[in-house]
C-alpha cells in the first residue's frame, strides 16, 4: 500500500509541476520578459550599417585609414569603410555624391600642399549641409603658399583667422573638456596622450583661446594650443582636430579618428 501511495504522489507531483510551469511560461510577465530578452538581444547582434569614409585632397596616405577598414571592430560596432579616390586628384560636388560618403575627410591637406579651389571648398560645405560629417586634421586651413581658410566654416570657424608660419610643437597630452562627448568614448581617464605627431595648427595668436566662433572645444592641449573641437550644425558636424593623430597615432588616435568618423553619422 505504501509502495503503490507512493507511486500516485510522485504522479500527483509531477502533473502540479507541469501545470505551475505551463501557468509560468503563459504567463503575462514572463511573456513580456522573454520578448525583452529577444529584443535586447537583436538589437546587439543586428549587422551595422557600414560608414563610408572619403578622403578628399590631403597629406598622404596614412596605416590607421587603411587599417580602419578591417579593424574597426576593435572600436565599435559599426563597421567603416574607406575611399581614397580623390586623396591626391582635383574632385566635384557630383564625385563626392556619387562617393555616397557618409564622412569626408581632410587629412591635413594644407601641409600636402593640396590647394582647394573655391569650387572645392564650395562642394565640400554643401555636401556637409546635405547632412554628411566632415572630419578635419591638422593643418586643414593655411601652411606655406597653401590657404584653404574657405573651409574653416565647415567647423564652425571664422575664415578670417591667420594662423602661424611655423610649425608648433605640443606635449601631445590631451585634456578632456567635456568627458562625455561621444568623439571621447572609450578613451579612459581625464586626458590621454597621442601617438600622432606632435605639432598642431594655431592661430598666429599662439593659442585657440576666443577663436572657436561657433565650435566647442572637447578635448585641450597645452592650454589650447593643442584642440579638439566640435561643431554642431543645423543638418550635419564638423570635427576638428588640430594634431596629426593619424600619422602614427596610437590606440587612443585610432579610437578618435573611430569615434569622429561614425558617432554623428545620421
Amino acid at each position: 500500500m505504501h509502495k503503490r501511495f507512493g507511486f500516485a504522489s510522485g504522479v500527483m507531483l509531477g502533473i502540479l509541476f507541469v501545470v505551475q510551469l505551463s501557468a509560468q511560461e503563459a504567463s503575462p510577465a514572463r511573456e513580456t520578459a522573454l520578448k525583452r530578452a529577444d529584443n535586447h538581444a537583436t538589437t546587439n547582434t543586428a549587422p551595422a550599417k557600414t560608414v563610408k569614409v572619403s578622403i578628399l585632397k590631403s597629406w598622404g596616405d596614412n596605416s590607421i585609414w587603411d587599417a580602419m577598414s578591417t579593424n574597426w571592430q576593435n572600436f565599435g560596432k559599426i563597421p567603416v569603410s574607406v575611399d581614397d579616390t580623390y586623396i591626391n586628384s582635383d574632385f566635384t560636388y557630383q564625385n563626392l555624391v556619387n562617393s555616397k560618403a557618409n564622412v569626408i575627410v581632410l587629412s591635413n591637406p594644407a601641409g600636402g600642399k593640396q590647394q582647394y579651389s573655391s569650387a572645392e571648398i564650395a562642394a565640400v560645405a554643401k555636401y556637409a549641409k546635405k547632412g554628411h560629417t566632415v572630419l578635419g586634421t591638422y593643418l586643414v586651413f593655411q601652411w606655406s603658399t597653401v590657404d584653404n581658410r574657405g573651409l574653416a566654416p565647415v567647423f564652425g570657424l571664422s575664415s578670417k583667422i591667420a594662423y602661424t608660419t611655423n610649425q608648433v610643437g605640443i606635449s601631445n597630452l590631451f585634456v578632456k573638456k567635456k568627458a562625455k562627448s561621444c568623439l571621447l568614448r572609450g578613451i579612459t581617464g581625464s586626458s590621454w596622450q597621442s601617438d600622432g605627431y606632435p605639432y598642431t595648427e594655431v592661430p598666429a595668436t599662439g593659442n585657440w583661446t576666443g577663436h572657436l566662433g561657433k565650435a566647442k572645444a572637447v578635448a585641450e592641449s597645452d592650454n589650447f594650443v593643442g584642440l579638439v573641437s566640435l561643431y554642431t550644425a543645423p543638418t550635419y558636424t564638423g570635427v576638428l582636430v588640430s594634431n596629426f593623430p593619424e600619422y602614427n597615432g596610437g590606440t587612443d588616435d585610432e579610437q578618435l579618428l573611430y569615434n569622429a568618423v561614425t558617432c554623428y553619422v545620421k
